[in-house]
């Protein structure tokens, strides 16, 4: 590499110490990231290949690594590197705030950073389960189910021998929608109905239903619709409920 990419990135670099890397363009992040792995061509133009091939930073990320491998200066390490990065950003979020405790969910922004965290970058629905104890800390979590692109299904049955077996006093559920939009279908609500109805037959709550989409969310908690579901089940409500 000529000395002017060489400055380059010592510039970079500098800038990152000074200002986080959050001052980066997306395209300027994916070109710090390659450094290591593409040692002597300008990142910088494979940044911008990439996005222009994949649309945009997270869909980069998203990408496997068979089709990261087709841009020009993509070498197969800056591939596999790039490809498994959100199992990365999963793992971190396994382990933070451990510090020999279990993680502490009380708190509704730290139970969403955890669940975001760990459905990113997944071109399919997953359904995403975590058992809480009886003081919200984390006990347990796991995907449940796959779907086939844009679908997935939640097998209730499935939801309650994870609660049981992990003795939870209390079940987060998320799951990913990749298609852009966060809000809940009306198969969502029903499976969300019977997931509290059912728990609640064996002595669990459902605490929430978070649908994520990159960062983008939408919780049944916040818009109060586990507290509706929970009026329906009592009798206080007849027929079907429809929600905004």
């Amino acid at each position: 590499m000529s000395g002017v990419h060489d400055g380059h990135r010592q510039r970079m670099r500098e800038r990152i110490r000074k200002s986080g890397l959050f001052s980066l363009a997306p395209h300027e992040i994916l070109e710090y990231l390659l450094f290591a792995y593409i040692p002597r061509k300008d990142t910088n133009v494979i940044a911008h290949a990439l996005i222009d091939k994949f649309g945009s930073f997270s869909g980069v990320l998203s990408a496997d690594e068979a089709h990261l491998k087709e841009v020009a200066g993509m070498t197969d390490s800056a591939s596999l590197f790039l490809a498994n990065l959100p199992e990365v950003f999963r793992a971190y979020a396994d382990g933070i705030d451990h510090n020999g405790e279990r993680i502490d969910l009380s708190n509704r922004g730290k139970a969403r950073a955890y669940m975001g965290t760990k459905l990113y970058g997944f071109s399919d629905e997953r359904v995403l389960v975590v058992a809480l104890d009886a003081h919200d800390k984390l006990i347990r979590s796991e995907i449940l189910s796959k779907g086939s692109g844009n679908a997935v299904e939640l097998d209730i049955r499935s939801l309650v021998d994870f609660a049981l077996k992990t003795n939870a006093s209390s079940l987060l559920l998320a799951h990913n929608h990749p298609s852009g939009n966060v809000t809940p279908s009306q198969s969502d609500y029903e499976r969300t109905k019977e997931a509290l109805f059912t728990l609640a037959g064996v002595g669990v709550a459902l605490r929430d239903h978070m649908v994520f989409c990159g960062s983008a969310y939408y919780s049944f908690e916040e818009h109060d619709l586990i507290n509706k579901i929970k009026t329906v089940r009592n009798g206080l409500k007849e027929g079907i409920f429809y929600y905004e």
